[in-house]
């Protein structure tokens, strides 16, 4: 971080290089906070910026503010008529204003960009963008607080307690603390589960640690891609099941055995947990 220690007596001797180390002190401060919600995506609203359509062939945009080209940029909010092909444009506009310095010479010395709203083509160049192309500022938070890739359990269960075949999957989003997981099972041996009235599960696998919920989590599967399966006393259809997360990130289903006639069956499920 630059920064100028003014606390020396004697006179402090500012130039316009020690203006222009201040100005990019500060330049630096803001494009680092912009960069934490914007990423690699450009450009993002910071701030207001809302849009609304106030009537049939109108777009209005609210005032704000928005990063662009490690730049942050002020927008001053308007409303505009669209014509046949024409979407709402962003422009970003430079005032210039000189300044004479003490030799006399004159140089285009202050500088503000302001945007401001048009409509125009669908296309991009240095001072104009659609408005269809702005990111939200939270856009590279999800993307950081989410992991990437997806953790895996590869099951495999013995016969005598159904021959479970498929894959566990897991990951979780740090800044909502909530962990998703989702799975494909298949039971090829279907017939070895307890016989109904079945109260207990079967352990599918365990997450690893960080992975576990505050307390245990029950959420459903759904029987997959096979025909209509009724269970062992012939009374219900087979059509969900029963999976709890447990605090110790045990993953346990409370698998049932179907008709005598069917050896094995297929359950899906994908679901959101509370890790906290």
């Amino acid at each position: 971080m630059k920064k100028i220690d003014f606390s020396h007596p004697g006179g402090f001797p500012l130039t316009q290089n020690e203006l222009d180390f201040l100005q990019g002190a500060y330049l630096e401060c803001l494009n680092a906070f912009a960069g934490m919600g914007v990423g690699d995506a450009a450009p993002v609203i910071i701030s207001g910026m809302d849009y609304t359509v106030p009537s049939p062939g109108e777009v209005s945009v609210a005032d704000g503010w928005f990063f662009r080209n490690g730049e942050l940029i002020r927008f001053n909010g308007g409303r505009q008529t669209l014509g046949v092909g024409t979407v709402a444009i962003i422009e970003v506009v430079t005032e210039v204003q000189n300044r004479t310095y003490y030799d006399g010479s004159s140089y285009p010395a202050i500088l503000e960009k302001q945007a401001v709203l048009r409509t125009g083509l669908p296309m991009s160049d240095v001072t104009r963008f659609p408005y269809s192309a702005f990111k939200t500022f939270h856009f590279a938070f999800g993307q950081r607080g989410r992991e990437a890739n997806w953790g895996t359990i590869t099951v495999s269960t013995d016969p005598t307690v159904g021959g479970v075949t498929g894959t566990i999957s897991y990951k979780k989003n740090l800044l909502t603390g909530v962990l998703q997981i989702k799975g494909s099972l298949s039971a090829a041996n279907a017939q070895n589960f307890a016989a109904s009235p079945y109260t207990g599960s079967y352990l599918a696998g365990t997450l690893p640690t960080g992975y576990t919920p505050g307390s245990n989590t029950p959420l459903t599967a759904y029987r997959y891609l096979s025909a209509m399966v009724k269970d062992d006393l012939g009374v219900a259809w087979i059509n969900e099941v029963k999976v709890t997360v447990t605090t110790s990130g045990q993953v346990l289903v409370a698998w049932i055995r179907p008709d005598a006639a069917v050896a094995g069956y297929e359950i899906v499920f994908n679901s959101m947990i509370p890790l906290d």
